[in-house]
């Protein structure tokens, strides 16, 4: 009974849609339900469409219960049926001068004051957590080196040797890993090109992403990828990588 009390108190003074954790989750939820729909919905959008719901759903809601029922109630109950046209327009009138008064003094500074500005920090505090989760993602991430020597030890076990240092294997690369062919290529050409004098700070580069895929097949138990990769590094002469 108290939590009814206090939701029907939270609905008349037009609290509820402009309480922070109300925001917050319908931000989310918003969001995430467009997002199924549209994949690329921004939150900007999302932003625009809880305006929209504030200004048509929230305030009309709230103004219709406000006003309409007890026009309603007050219609029977003094025998409207007499001057039902009469009625009509006084109720009109009254309800517009009760909708002016409360968007002067009631839904507008809301909206400005409170709504608004909840708004805009639950849509900065959702894209910071975006970015870094995707930041976190990309740390976590294999280099792009190391992502090619991984693709290169899976064509070699699988014995395709298909891989070649042109822009049809760096658009397949491409395809898998959603990374800038133009990169790929690059790396390609260290490893089918024709073998370049590196100075110690890229042969340094280099030796750790070996380090980086090497890891990677020993944390898979893939003996025989280490075994392609430390074939593969003394091939190219890199600085001997030693195996944990």
């Amino acid at each position: 009974m108290k939590d009814l009390m206090q939701k029907a108190k939270s609905f008349i003074i037009f609290d509820f849609p402009l309480q922070s954790t109300y925001i917050d989750a319908k931000f989310a939820e918003t969001h995430q339900k467009l997002q199924l729909e549209v994949p690329e919905w921004s939150t900007t959008a999302t932003r625009q469409q809880l305006i929209s719901n504030y200004w048509f759903t929230y305030v009309v809601g709230h103004f219709s219960l406000l006003f309409g029922l007890p026009a309603l109630v007050f219609f029977f109950l003094s025998g409207g049926f007499q001057d039902i046209k009469g009625y009509l327009v006084s109720t009109l009138l009254a309800g517009l001068f009760s909708y002016v008064v409360l968007y002067l003094f009631h839904y507008h500074p809301a909206f400005y004051a409170n709504f608004l500005p909840r708004l805009e920090t639950t849509k900065e505090i959702y894209d910071r957590k975006q970015h870094n989760h995707i930041e976190k993602c990309r740390q976590t991430q294999l280099s792009n080196f190391a992502l090619t020597l991984v693709f290169y030890v899976f064509e070699k076990s699988c014995g395709l040797n298909t891989l070649l240092c042109n822009d049809q294997s760096a658009n397949l690369l491409m395809k898998l890993y959603g990374v800038d062919p133009g990169s790929l290529k690059k790396n390609l050409e260290f490893i089918y090109g024709k073998k370049k004098t590196l100075l110690p700070r890229k042969q340094t580069e280099m030796a750790n992403r070996f380090d980086e895929a090497i890891s990677y097949f020993e944390e898979m138990g893939f003996e025989k990828g280490v075994d392609i990769l430390m074939e593969l590094q003394q091939k190219l002469s890199y600085t001997e990588i030693k195996r944990n």
